[in-house]
């Protein structure tokens, strides 16, 4: 009777940390909503830029800043 109490506390201790690990997961993941393309400009930018989807021709050094106006596009 003891063996299987024992196994009964071990199977619920394993299933909360599972639980916990899947909690703590999901908080952890950033979910990137930025709708820009990250793209090479010919050096017009170091490190290249960000252009909207639908504006390729549009393009920021900014991700934020391209971000922004995508979304006021949309």
């Amino acid at each position: 009777m003891k063996s299987s109490h024992a196994s009964l506390i071990c199977i619920l201790l394993l299933s909360l940390f599972a639980l916990h690990q899947c909690v703590r997961l999901q908080r952890s993941n950033k979910i990137d909503m930025s709708v820009c393309v990250h793209d090479i400009c010919g050096g017009v930018f170091d490190g290249g830029c960000y252009c909207c989807p639908k504006t390729p021709a549009l393009c920021w050094a900014d991700n934020q800043f391209c971000t922004t106006y995508c979304h006021a596009q949309s």
